[in-house]
């Protein structure tokens, strides 16, 4: 029996997208490979993979099923990626190996990359292994992603793992908390408080140290690298008032250690202590990365944003957004159809644009400190977002140190926030990763 999606789904018209290009391209497409002429197919392919052609990527088109949309835009997906196999999988008179190679380079730089942004949230941060876990269990996660502030430490925490080894971190005892064990609960609020009041900061940021260190090791950017594959990116910012931040990755700082990267990342003013950044030297020593009077902390209130150096360096295009910032992910739609349309995404839009300005005002007149000002510049969506429900309990909790309770909680509450995005995100990265298996 058809229900009411299914006849929408079948229905190719919309005025959503443009269905008769579509149309049009899969038709060409299928006339071309019974044609049997490859130099024309790959001619067709190159001059038209784009990864919203005719808008098949608007979240409109994802609002009726989660489980997939328009068949047509289906079809024309399979399609394409049918062709890319055809052609990865057989050798051709006209098309020598060095083409071909040449040809699924040159397509997958011209289609760009996606990356996975792992952004803040204190304790709402430990929302990102539930999205990391759905992600790669449905084998969407992006080979590139890059963190910030607590998002810093679970993206360190992924990137030094394989694809075989990354299930066992979301197992029972999978990440070690005895840093944090050791302090215990009695007293936590009392300590905190004398912390605050005696240094300037909430937390303490051995303790972290500690508990990443013990998670990650000694590995630098470049080692990661070689282990995983994956292409971790940690954002730092000098606290000298000029400095500008720092992507830091296996390219810029090959010899930096991950460990004190995401520490130096989750130094927000407040919560933890700034600290120093560590490297390898030649002999294998772990030595100051730069000089001692130069810490690093929290780059999350610069407005250099990582996504500019992200598409610099590594040809990002496509940014799936873990947004846990407790004063951002409240106000987010928590479903792809729902981004940007709803009265609360158009409210909130508005009102951060409004704030910005204000603040952009006052900063020209010298009234604003730039700490404050760029706090509203931070990037608050991506092309897809994804944010956690909240209650007030969760609110209660947010600066907890994380006990295996609350990881299972937020593993929890971060696959049930990325199982409605699965089909979208699995439709925009269709094709880029038929082609990351045609350049292997």
């Amino acid at each position: 029996m058809s229900t009411g999606n299914d006849v929408w789904k079948a229905d190719a018209t919309s005025n959503i997208y443009d269905y008769k290009l579509i149309q049009f391209r899969l038709e060409h497409l299928a006339e071309v490979r019974d044609s049997g002429d490859v130099a024309e197919l790959i001619y067709l392919l190159r001059s038209g993979l784009l990864r919203n052609l005719g808008g098949i990527g608007d979240p409109r088109l994802f609002s009726r099923s989660y489980l997939g949309t328009k068949s047509l835009i289906e079809d024309y997906l399979n399609q394409v990626v049918t062709q890319l196999q055809y052609i990865q999988r057989n050798d051709f008179e006209v098309l020598s190996p060095q083409q071909k190679v040449e040809f699924f380079h040159d397509t997958r730089q011209s289609f760009g990359n996606t990356a996975l942004l792992l952004e803040g949230g204190a304790t709402f941060g430990l929302f990102h292994l539930g999205v990391v876990k759905a992600l790669s269990e449905h084998h969407l996660l992006p080979r590139i992603i890059s963190g910030s502030s607590v998002g810093a430490l679970i993206a360190a925490l992924v990137c030094v793992h394989t694809e075989q080894d990354l299930p066992c971190i979301f197992q029972p005892g999978g990440i070690n908390l005895k840093a944090f064990a050791k302090k215990g609960i009695k007293g936590n609020i009392t300590r905190k408080i004398t912390r605050l009041l005696k240094y300037g900061y909430l937390m303490d940021v051995k303790v972290l140290e500690d508990c990443v260190r013990s998670n990650v090791g000694d590995l630098t950017f470049e080692e990661a690298y070689a282990r995983s594959k994956r292409v971790l990116n940690i954002t730092v910012a000098s606290t000298r008032k000029y400095e500008v931040p720092r992507l830091l990755n296996y390219l810029t700082a090959p010899n930096v250690l991950i460990w004190s990267a995401a520490c130096a990342s989750a130094a927000v003013m407040g919560l933890y202590e700034s600290v120093d950044l560590l490297a390898k030297d030649n002999y294998g020593n772990i030595v100051h990365w730069s000089p001692s009077a130069i810490s690093w902390s929290d780059s999350s209130c610069e407005s250099d944003s990582p996504e500019i150096r992200l598409a610099e360096q590594f040809n990002v295009n496509h940014f799936i957004l873990s947004q846990a910032n407790p004063y951002i992910a409240p106000f987010l739609s928590k479903c792809p159809q729902g981004q940007g349309d709803s009265l609360s995404d158009k409210l909130f839009i508005f009102l951060s644009s409004e704030i910005r300005h204000r603040l952009h005002q006052l900063a020209q007149i010298g009234l604003m400190p730039r700490t404050l000002q760029t706090l509203f510049e931070q990037r608050a969506q991506g092309h897809i977002t994804i944010a956690p429900p909240l209650s007030s309990m969760d609110f209660y909790q947010l600066f907890s140190n994380p006990t295996y309770a609350s990881l299972n909680y937020w593993i929890l509450k971060g696959e049930q926030s990325t199982w409605p995005f699965l089909s979208f995100i699995r439709s925009r990265t269709k094709i880029e990763l038929a082609l990351d298996k045609g350049n292997q």
